[in-house]
C-alpha cells in the first residue's frame, strides 16, 4: 500500500479517498488578369474534394494514390472493427472500401455479410483494389479487405468514463507508447467492465489505425479521455471518490489480489520497460503487484498486466 494513507485502507473495505484532492509596386507594369471559370468543386466519401470536370477515372486514381481525405478523417480497418462500427455506430461511416472479391463470395465470409448489413443500413460501399485498401490501412495494418472511412475520433470527459461502471472502473495509462499495447488494454477495459481509458495528450500513443484494429473495434465503443497532465487528472479523480491503484513494484506494494475491487478504482498502469513515473506513483492512494512464479524475463507486457489486474476486479465484483 502506498504511505498516503487517508481515510482507511483500501485492501479491507469502506471509506473513501481523503479530501483535497503584396501590393503592386509604383510604376510597375500590370498586367490584365486572365478570366478564369471558377473551379466547382464536388466532394468525395472519405477523401479530399474534386474538380467538378475531372474525368471519374483521373478521381479514382487520384483517391487511389492519395486515399487519406480531408483533415480529420479516420480509417478503421478489419472485419472486426468495421464490423462493430456497421452494426452498433453506422452513422460515424462515411463510406467503406472493400475488395470485391471478399464481398462477392456466396460462402460464409464475414466480410461479405459486413457488406451486406452495410446496404441494409444504406451506407455506401465502394469496390477497392487490394493495392488502394492496402494505402488506405496503412503499412503493417491487416485490412482484410475492408476499410471504413469514419468521422473524426472523439474523445470522451471525465464524467462519461466514472459513469461507465458501477462502481466505478477507469484505466489510466502513463506512456504507453506501442499503439498495439493501447488498442489491446482498449480491448480488455471494454469486455472485463471498466467505464473508460484515460491516456496523456503527450509522448503516448494515440487512438490510431493500429490501435483501432488492435482493439477488435473496442475503441469505438468505450469512452476514451484524452488529457493534458495525467497527475492533475488523478488528483481531480480523487476528489470525485476514486481510489488510485498503481500496477507497480515498489516497496509498500501488496499483492493484486488483496485489493478491495468493490471500491471505486483507477488502475494506473506505466509505459512499457519504464512503468509509471515518480510522480504519478505518487498520486496513487496506494501500489499493488501481479505475483509471478519466474522473474528471468522480466515483468508482464503492459497489456497483459492490464487484462489480468481487470479480470481479478471483475472476478471480486461478480462474487
Amino acid at each position: 500500500m502506498h504511505d498516503d494513507h487517508r481515510a482507511r485502507d483500501p485492501h479491507v473495505g469502506g471509506g473513501r479517498p481523503g479530501g483535497g484532492g503584396a501590393p503592386h509596386e509604383a510604376g510597375a507594369h500590370r498586367r490584365e488578369p486572365e478570366h478564369r471559370e471558377p473551379e466547382h468543386r464536388e466532394a468525395e466519401p472519405g477523401g479530399s474534394e474534386q474538380p467538378a470536370g475531372e474525368h471519374r477515372s483521373e478521381r479514382r486514381d487520384r483517391r487511389e494514390r492519395d486515399p487519406g481525405g480531408v483533415a480529420g478523417e479516420r480509417v478503421v480497418c478489419g472485419a472486426g472493427p468495421v464490423g462493430e462500427l456497421v452494426a452498433r455506430r453506422p452513422t460515424t461511416i462515411k463510406a467503406i472500401w472493400v475488395d470485391p472479391q471478399r464481398a462477392g463470395r456466396r460462402a460464409r465470409d464475414p466480410v461479405a455479410d459486413i457488406i451486406m448489413a452495410a446496404r441494409e443500413a444504406k451506407l455506401e460501399v465502394i469496390d477497392r483494389e487490394r493495392a488502394a485498401l492496402d494505402r488506405a490501412a496503412g503499412e503493417g495494418v491487416l485490412h482484410q479487405g475492408v476499410v471504413a472511412w469514419v468521422t473524426p475520433f472523439r474523445y470522451a470527459d471525465l464524467d462519461e468514463l466514472i459513469a461507465g461502471a458501477t462502481p466505478p472502473l477507469v484505466i489510466a495509462l502513463d506512456g504507453v507508447e506501442d499503439p498495439r499495447n493501447l488498442g489491446a488494454i482498449v480491448r480488455s477495459a471494454y469486455l472485463l467492465g471498466a467505464g473508460g481509458v484515460i491516456i496523456p495528450e503527450h509522448r503516448a500513443a494515440q487512438i490510431t489505425t493500429t490501435a483501432v484494429k488492435a482493439s477488435a473495434g473496442a475503441t469505438e465503443l468505450l469512452p476514451i479521455a484524452q488529457v493534458g497532465n495525467l497527475a492533475r487528472t488523478l488528483a481531480e479523480l480523487r476528489e470525485r471518490g476514486l481510489w488510485r491503484v498503481a500496477i507497480h513494484a515498489s516497496d509498500t506494494a501488496k499483492p493484486l489480489a488483496a485489493l478491495d475491487a468493490k471500491l471505486p478504482l483507477c488502475v494506473v498502469l506505466g509505459a512499457e520497460g519504464t512503468g509509471i513515473r515518480p510522480l504519478v506513483a505518487s498520486n496513487c492512494d496506494f501500489h499493488a503487484v501481479i505475483p509471478m512464479a519466474r522473474a528471468a524475463i522480466g515483468s508482464f507486457n503492459v497489456s497483459v498486466a492490464a487484462a489480468i489486474a481487470l479480470y481479478e476486479i471483475a472476478r471480486q465484483r461478480q462474487s
